[in-house]
């Protein structure tokens, strides 16, 4: 089988050679969390003990009557953990139109000046989830004052006004709900640019049977996949902000475990997970009973990967070769794309396959260890 599978190389080459790589960040899918409170340095090792890892992003909400000084006990402690701090940065005093005129240019430049003395990294999401109807600056919202335009404008006003104050160590992070809410919403009508986003981010929860305006238990796909198709023609990564599930309507447990499968296996653009584990519309934490949380524990754990080992039968052979072949080919997207990704760039591309092919035929003949 090998023989009639190694005869197509030469032209299969010629096919393969202008596939488009597929950048792939499951294998290492950072771990982040709002830990229902406000992080502290007992909340964060709480929060880690309970999980049974170290958490990489710590979520923080901060509204913008709230300065610095008032963060950076919490940042120290998120980074005295080794953690980035990511804040939903939340204008509640304002809507776009005010932003982008310059009224908030005096708080603004003040946060500026104290991050950029801070120095360590900081995430910040502001203005999210504007393709819904709930907030002062999101586009549906009522009385028509925010657009696209007034959006785009705003937020870039406030990254202009962090990059003429010298910041460097901010990371931008623009966000969508995963559904759209209200009229003139949409996912990508509203985006900055490249120039002004450093990671692109969706929020979504299964809200099961809770909620008295006809809620449904929803998969993971169900929540997510429309959201994620529109942010992954955007060459950022992206992360999952804020994202959730009840116990009631389904089985948590399960949701859980599955939806971390659909990530790793197709999802594999999300860079970061960052649960919103708090007891509030209902109980979202990861501790909302026992099975969820071992679940979790599990979901989050370090995953064995053997590379080049596309079917997971323990050995890797011609028919992982034709697994990989079949998917860039573009009839097979069913594969592990950690495994396939032998040379470790973090792509799955025409060099993977020429890996594969030079082991088999015993050019190469050590592949990546088992991660």
């Amino acid at each position: 089988m090998i023989k009639k599978i190694l005869m197509s190389v030469l032209v299969f080459s010629m096919v393969i050679s202008c596939c488009i790589a597929t950048r792939t960040y499951a294998a290492d899918l950072k771990i982040g969390a709002w830990v229902g409170t406000q992080p502290t340095e007992t909340e964060i090792v709480n929060y880690q003990e309970l999980q049974q890892r170290k958490i990489d992003i710590v979520h923080q909400f901060v509204n913008w009557s709230t300065n610095f000084d008032w963060v950076k006990p919490y940042a120290d402690a998120v980074y005295k953990n080794g953690s980035i701090l990511m804040i939903t940065w939340e204008p509640w005093e304002y809507n776009t139109v005010d932003i982008k005129n310059g009224k908030a240019d005096a708080y603004l430049t003040k946060m500026a000046q104290d991050i950029k003395s801070y120095g360590k990294e900081i995430w910040l999401r502001p203005l999210h989830e504007a393709n819904g109807n709930w907030y002062p600056w999101a586009i549906g919202y009522p009385g028509k004052i925010n657009t696209n335009e007034t959006y785009k404008d705003a937020f870039r006003h406030v990254v202009d006004v962090f990059r003429n104050n010298g910041v460097s160590n901010v990371k931008w992070v623009y966000n969508v709900n995963c559904s759209n809410v209200g009229d003139g919403t949409s996912y990508l009508d509203y985006y900055p640019g490249d120039n002004y986003i450093d990671y692109t981010s969706v929020d979504g929860y299964n809200w099961g049977t809770t909620q008295s305006w006809g809620s449904v238990w929803q998969s993971f796909e169900q929540i997510f996949s429309q959201s994620y198709k529109a942010l992954e023609t955007i060459n950022k990564p992206i992360i999952i902000a804020e994202w959730a599930s009840t116990e009631v309507g389904g089985d948590k447990a399960k949701w859980i475990t599955e939806s971390f499968n659909t990530i790793k296996t197709s999802y594999t653009k999300i860079y970061a997970a960052i649960w919103f584990s708090e007891n509030k519309e209902t109980d979202w934490r990861i501790n909302s009973s026992n099975a969820s949380l071992e679940s979790y524990r599990k979901a989050i754990s370090p995953v064995s990967i053997k590379y080049g080992d596309l079917n997971k039968d323990g050995t890797i052979d011609a028919i992982d070769f034709s697994k990989l072949k079949g998917y860039m080919l573009g009839n097979n997207k069913d594969i592990d794309m950690i495994a396939a990704d032998v040379n470790l760039d973090g792509s799955v591309d025409a060099l993977d396959f020429s890996v594969l092919k030079k082991y088999l035929l015993g050019v190469v003949t050590v592949l990546p260890d088992t991660k």
